[in-house]
């Protein structure tokens, strides 16, 4: 029996280099969002339209013409989030708006409604009092594309697709026909005479339950990878070898085992 290993022994991080070296990249597939959750993103994404795709109000209140100040002023009509009266604001009126809603024609800044009083008309007529002016032009807007300009790069290739990325996803209304790397298969296999199932009860003489094919299992899956087990191999050649055959045959692109790989005699994964 061999006193020294001919497999020298190498850092982790030499180890990972190897892997990483010698991991080619999966086949893209197409999914829609609702499967997008988990996967990496094989296509650039982009925005086919800005965001907001109109001047939106900031606050509640009044679309005004910063120009015209303080003073009182007719309402001519009202645009809120989803709809808007045809109007155009002109100097000397203004337009009740809510959060979100687009500014009207005309209006160039929004007064908060806590800057404000409704005046009581006789006729039932709408009228405001401006108690203070806007800053300036542009005042609680925001201006059509601030927050993303159309034809720009919301989500890079490789990025994965987290809770964020999906919502980001439906912003731009990328919902269908995404490109997503496709999904690792890899196999677990654990290796030794002496390991048993986990829900063994009785454990006989040197035996240890398999804690490490779970522990195994479990991180594959949390990758979102599809995960085959391929139980425990005796160590005996014959038997490591049909489970080798059983991963290739199954087109796995991952072979993780664990055990067998010391310096006694039937120590026998690295020779594989």
């Amino acid at each position: 029996m061999a006193t020294s290993s001919r497999y020298k022994m190498i850092l982790i991080s030499e180890a990972q280099q190897i892997v990483l070296d010698n991991t080619k990249t999966l086949p893209s597939e197409e999914v829609s969002l609702t499967n997008a959750l988990g996967r990496t993103l094989a296509q650039t994404v982009t925005a086919k339209d800005s965001l907001p795709p109109f001047p939106a109000s900031i606050k509640d209140g009044y679309a005004v013409i910063a120009a015209d100040g303080v003073g009182e002023y007719p309402v001519i009509g009202e645009s809120r989030a989803g709809s808007m009266d045809p109007m155009t604001v002109i100097p000397g009126t203004v337009a009740y708006i809510t959060t979100g809603a687009p500014v009207p024609p005309g209006a160039d800044a929004v007064i908060q409604v806590e800057d404000t009083e409704r005046v009581e008309m006789a006729d039932g007529s709408k009228r405001v009092m401006i108690k203070k002016a806007a800053k300036g032009p542009g005042q609680d807007i925001r201006p059509i594309g601030s927050d993303i300009m159309a034809s720009s790069t919301v989500l890079e290739k490789g990025e994965l697709i987290g809770v964020a990325e999906v919502g980001i996803l439906a912003t731009v209304g990328a919902t269908s026909g995404l490109q997503v790397y496709g999904r690792p298969h890899v196999a677990i296999l654990s290796t030794g005479d002496e390991v048993v199932e986990p829900s063994t009860v009785n454990l006989g003489a040197g035996q240890i339950r398999d804690a490490n094919r779970a522990m195994l299992i479990a991180a594959a899956m949390k990758t979102g990878a599809k995960v085959t087990d391929l139980g425990i191999a005796r160590d005996t050649e014959g038997h490591l070898e049909g489970c080798f055959k059983k991963a290739i045959d199954a087109g796995v692109d991952v072979l993780i085992t664990s055990g067998g790989v010391s310096m006694g005699d039937r120590d026998l994964i690295k020779p594989l």
